[in-house]
């Protein structure tokens, strides 16, 4: 699990593309089985190089619709004890629901992840670790939502239609790794 990225073992949706996990320059991967590991992370507040990513891009002519992101997790003992899931739609400004060590469904309802046609990446956030030997790892991870074909340039009367055509994907599932 040092690969930065991490692909192995995912599915997606044939109509994006994903980076996997990755981790940000101010963490070092560390070996660990069946989750991606890492350890420096900052034992202060949220430094702004300690996180791991996902990047999805729908291809050309496809949107996506998020309804959630899904992880399980764990910290060591001296490990971050706070968290933060933020995206590159505001500049990694604010926080996206509630995540712990041990993993969180964090909602990807609102408004703004919704149609999403151009690359968004996803940080998840580690910070007030007891010391760098610390640890924190994603074991697993999913995106849902659907990818989908937007009607744009149609005109319809109907407020109760969906604003887009869903590409066959299984289990909505938009990205997941495990392993």
């Amino acid at each position: 699990n040092t690969a930065n990225p991490y692909t192995t073992g995912q599915t997606v949706n044939a109509n994006i593309t994903v980076s996997g996990i990755g981790r940000g320059t101010g963490i070092n991967g560390t070996n660990a089985n069946n989750r991606y590991n890492a350890n420096a992370w900052s034992s202060g507040t949220l430094d702004a190089n300690d996180y791991f990513y996902f990047t999805i891009t729908p291809n050309s002519s496809y949107e996506i619709d998020f309804v959630s992101f899904v992880y399980t997790g764990q910290s060591s003992m001296n490990g971050p004890t706070s968290f933060a899931l933020r995206s590159s739609l505001d500049g990694y400004s604010a926080n996206i629901g509630s995540p712990i060590a041990n993993g969180a469904t964090i909602s990807l309802s609102a408004s703004q992840f919704q149609n999403i046609s151009s690359t968004i990446t996803f940080r998840l956030y580690g910070f007030g670790a007891v010391d760098a030997g610390g640890t924190f790892s994603v074991n697993d991870f999913t995106f849902n939502g659907n990818v989908c074909i937007p009607l744009s340039g149609l005109t319809y009367t109907s407020t109760s239609i969906n604003t887009c055509v869903n590409a066959t994907i299984p289990d909505n599932t938009v990205s997941a790794i495990t392993g």
